[in-house]
């Protein structure tokens, strides 16, 4: 799981790019000891968003989304200096913070989460300069259920349509993919504290964790302000303005940029 990072030019051209040690062995085990809190706390059941709908489903660690909304450990964690050091590498110095997402899969039933592509799940968001930061939590290999993306897919920001998987996964729906395409998938496996940033049009997925290890990630998703908006009416969280200027809909974010108070209500 060692090498080098890769570029922005890597990511401009195959759709992601790998930044490694990130954060260091007492960061990641703060953030780990986070997620032990928001496990011991799910409720019984979750509402979320599978198969095309929003429904009722026993909770599981895969569905822990927006944490940052909710709890000050996460939302710092989204404007971690070198977090967003690595973002402004591909999408610029004017960046939003949009949203987040906790997927942890357990040791030996870990869902797998189906090909498929980001931008097409967000209607309140428009314009296509948007980055997913997947943040290793634990030490993710093909092993444990690491993403793997299919480079170049987000070429021309296809909109791909959805099917449905017809299995018990993390979304209920896919895209096709070709045979070829999946030969060409590459596997980003990583170290706790490295992560990946993907374009939110380029193929992605995970297979389930059927090892012994946890596979626990965090995403951020972030956007160049310039050049994306965000419906804050329909959006379902706030917007965080964390770097650089906020673009048209500056007044209507969230001002969390170096040097500003965390909103108040946070646990």
């Amino acid at each position: 799981m060692s090498g080098p990072n890769t570029s922005a030019a890597d990511y401009q051209a195959a759709g992601y790019c790998l930044f490694r040690d990130v954060l260091d062995v007492e960061e990641i085990r703060a953030v780990n000891a986070e997620l032990d809190v928001l496990v011991r706390d799910m409720p019984e059941t979750m509402v979320v968003y599978k198969d095309g709908v929003n429904q009722e489903v026993p909770a599981r660690p895969e569905y822990l989304t927006e944490p940052h909304a909710g709890k000050a450990a996460w939302l710092e964690l989204c404007r971690h200096p070198r977090i967003l050091d690595a973002v402004e590498a591909v999408l610029g110095p004017d960046l939003i913070l949009i949203m987040s997402h906790v997927i942890s899969k357990r040791p030996g039933d870990g869902l797998p989460v189906a090909w498929h592509q980001d931008n097409t799940y967000w209607h309140s968001v428009q314009g296509t300069e948007v980055g997913t930061v997947w943040l290793a939590l634990d030490d993710a290999d093909l092993a444990n259920g690491c993403m793997q993306v299919i480079p170049c897919t987000h070429e021309g920001y296809p909109e791909m349509d959805k099917v449905s998987t017809g299995k018990n996964d993390l979304l209920g729906l896919t895209v096709e993919v070709t045979p070829d395409m999946e030969e060409a998938a590459v596997p980003l496996e990583m170290k706790a504290g490295s992560l990946s940033i993907h374009d939110s049009y380029v193929l992605h997925g995970s297979d389930p964790n059927t090892s012994d290890r946890r596979r626990a990630a965090y995403t951020m998703r972030y956007a160049n302000a310039r050049t994306v908006t965000v419906d804050t009416r329909e959006h379902w969280v706030p917007v965080y303005l964390v770097r650089g200027e906020g673009g048209a809909r500056e007044s209507e974010y969230v001002d969390l940029r170096p040097g500003r108070a965390l909103p108040g209500g946070l646990a």
